[in-house]
């Protein structure tokens, strides 16, 4: 096969590499014409990816390199980012071997051997999708995940291994009809397959490029953290994670509810699969802007609740069932049967029934209403029914009889004071070490300190307890999990300093500590990862100047200095100046969040203007100390289009452009 190359090298704050590479036709190809770009960070000493944006039809996307908003996104998880001007998206033409061919000739090219193993992370538009799609199919143990966009021709048979690559499926509400019903057909197709993909519906949009850059990029940084293995050779054959369906969370495409695997409850065969909360909550805001719901594992069931194994006397542990109270009483009852031999627990179960396993009666899709039961030595005969009998006739033994109280049912076991082989007991529950991928705990009166071993849990993606009695230090081992990207731990009563590991946070997006106990000062390794997080929070503690320099008086909040030590700060005099240092994203929808610095103390007024000149926001009017500051910005009632930032101090001002794309 013939190649064509050349060498573009391009020397900025962040040095890289370009190279062009062109595949022409051979004997037995027909693919008209394949051009490609590949962009190289020369920071990154070895690559473990590729990020290939593609192009609409007729279109040219190698200029993507040039793109810092994608740059940056793709050196953040050590990727090299692509570009292709590509003619045909069909397989058979040989388009897939010219693709195969060109990454290999960029390995030799630019000496990165790894390029030739790597796995591609495609996010293609309109015709690109497409592209995408048959691509993947064709080769998909090379492909970690795909965004598609609005196009309407892909491939309608059996996408066979594709359904275990996570992919997005974006079409436009008011788009041509024969796109959505390609897009969605396929979805619906292949979800009670077991395909991993996600549908969504951009409202009131036509053939446009989704700009919804949030959603887009936390798909792909979550897709990537969890389908690259911790250990990977990329000098080899890579053989990425198969995620198993029970990691994920689903969504209902009428509703936008979203739950978890093990509380959903919606039709899991027509619902999307997330490879996480955080996306399914992108999802929403992304489907809707009205208010939208989760699904309950029974959140109300804090760790003062007990569960107890019921089986029936003469039966296998088949028709085992699982009921559950926080009443002392009857926890005791249950526990004076325990000391019985088994044959001699003669009290039987009593309790009202509800639809839904309830989050703990699995795997019957009924359970018995927590604290609504009794231990019996007499009952009527209508609910003297085996639990296998009330699976079969759910209507009847809910909505009519309403009770269980299986004559030969006894207090088996008590529940979650041993755990099996790889599972870790937290508050009383057990937990899969290498399956949790996300735990929410909070509002669940939870008390005392935090385990230690919650640092076992090596793909723990979700960490919520907040909204708790924990307290004492929190756990260096949090901080060290490899995978934790939301870690929200607010309104508790934790204390001690903050442990001076945060460069190991190579992962975290959210981090909110506020209303705690927190002391001391906060370690300086704190900005190695601010400029990565969307979401931090610090305010209503105790944490003592000086502060890192990146932080803003926003992120701190407010501080108890009461007991800190008195430290004469010498360089008061830091020099900030009067900038808008970001706004991001930029194009938006709906929310901007805007960056800036004041030089001095004062009065500053922050305003928003139309194209025209007409002021349509006041974003703030208010004192504020010298320092970095943020602030955000909602356009949701304001029409696609340009406006103008404007920020005033009595001696300064400043202006910047904002492009709000619907």
């Amino acid at each position: 096969m013939k190649i064509i190359f050349s060498i573009i090298l391009i020397f900025s704050i962040s040095k890289a590499e370009i190279f062009d590479i062109s595949i022409p036709e051979n004997d037995t190809a027909s693919y008209t014409y394949a051009d490609f770009r590949i962009r190289l960070n020369d920071s990154i000493d070895t690559l473990k990816g590729i990020y290939w944006f593609m192009h609409h039809n007729n279109g040219d996307s190698r200029n993507i390199v040039n793109d810092t908003s994608y740059q940056t996104l793709a050196d953040a998880q050590d990727f090299a980012l692509l570009g292709a001007r590509i003619f045909n998206m069909h397989m058979h033409t040989g388009i897939g071997d010219a693709v195969i061919a060109a990454i290999d000739s960029f390995a030799v090219l630019s000496g990165h051997q790894e390029l030739s193993h790597v796995p591609f992370f495609i996010n293609g538009y309109s015709w690109g999708g497409q592209f995408g799609y048959h691509f993947s199919k064709w080769i998909p143990d090379r492909i970690a995940g795909l965004i598609t966009q609005k196009g309407g021709y892909h491939d309608t048979t059996n996408a066979g291994p594709a359904i275990e690559i996570p992919i997005l499926m974006i079409v436009g509400e008011n788009d041509l009809e024969y796109r959505i019903d390609n897009l969605t057909g396929i979805f619906f197709e292949h979800r009670p397959l077991g395909a991993k993909w996600t549908l969504a519906m951009e409202p009131e949009a036509a053939h446009t490029q989704v700009s919804d850059h949030l959603f887009l990029n936390s798909f792909f940084n979550d897709v990537i953290q969890a389908r690259l293995p911790l250990d990977v050779n990329v000098f080899d054959t890579i053989q990425l994670n198969t995620l198993s369906d029970t990691i994920g969370w689903l969504g209902n495409q009428n509703t936008y509810r979203i739950g978890s695997w093990e509380c959903y409850d919606g039709i899991f065969d027509s619902s999307s699969w997330f490879p996480s909360r955080g996306i399914g909550e992108y999802w929403q805001n992304f489907m809707t802007n009205q208010p939208t719901d989760t699904s309950s594992c029974f959140s109300y069931l804090d760790s003062n609740y007990v569960y107890f194994n019921i089986g029936i006397h003469e039966l296998d542990s088949t028709s085992d069932f699982i009921v559950t109270t926080n009443n002392q009483i009857l926890i005791d009852e249950c526990r004076l049967q325990l000391e019985l031999p088994e044959d001699e627990r003669q009290l039987h179960i009593n309790g009202y029934l509800d639809f839904g396993n309830g989050g703990f009666n699995e795997p019957w899709n009924w359970h018995i209403i927590p604290n609504n039961w009794v231990l019996a030595e007499m009952s009527i005969g209508t609910c003297n029914v085996d639990p296998a009998y009330i699976e079969s006739n759910l209507d009847y033994y809910v909505n009519s009889v309403g009770q269980l109280c299986n004559w030969g049912s006894f207090v088996k076991n008590e529940l979650g004071t041993d755990c099996n082989d790889g599972d870790e007991l937290l508050w009383n529950q057990c937990y899969s070490i290498e399956e949790t991928i996300e735990l929410d705990l909070s509002s669940n009166n939870l008390s005392g300190p935090i385990p230690n071993v919650i640092g076992n849990f090596m793909n723990l993606n979700y960490l919520n307890l907040s909204n708790n009695q924990l307290t004492d230090e929190i756990p260096q081992e949090i901080f060290e999990l490899p995978k934790l990207k939301y870690l929200l731990l607010n309104d508790n009563q934790l204390n001690g300093e903050l442990p001076d590991i945060f460069t190991q946070m190579d992962s975290i997006n959210q981090l909110n500590l506020t209303r705690n106990n927190l002391s001391g000062l906060i370690p300086a390794s704190i900005c190695s990862i601010y400029s990565q997080l969307e979401l931090f929070e610090l305010g209503e503690n105790s944490l003592c100047p000086p502060y890192p320099s990146c932080l803003t008086f926003d992120d701190l909040g407010y501080q108890n200095n009461t007991d800190c030590e008195q430290v004469e700060i010498t360089n008061q005099s830091t020099p900030f100046r009067f900038q808008i240092n970001n706004a991001y994203p930029n194009p938006f929808n709906p929310n901007i969040l805007i960056h800036y610095e004041i030089p001095e103390d004062g009065n500053v007024k922050i305003f928003i203007y139309d194209l025209i000149g007409r002021r349509i926001s006041n974003i703030t009017d208010e004192y504020q100390l010298r320092g970095k500051h943020k602030i955000e910005w909602n356009g949701d009632g304001e029409e696609s289009g340009v406006y103008f930032l404007e920020i005033t101090t009595e001696n300064n001002r400043a202006v910047k452009k904002l492009v709000l794309l619907k």
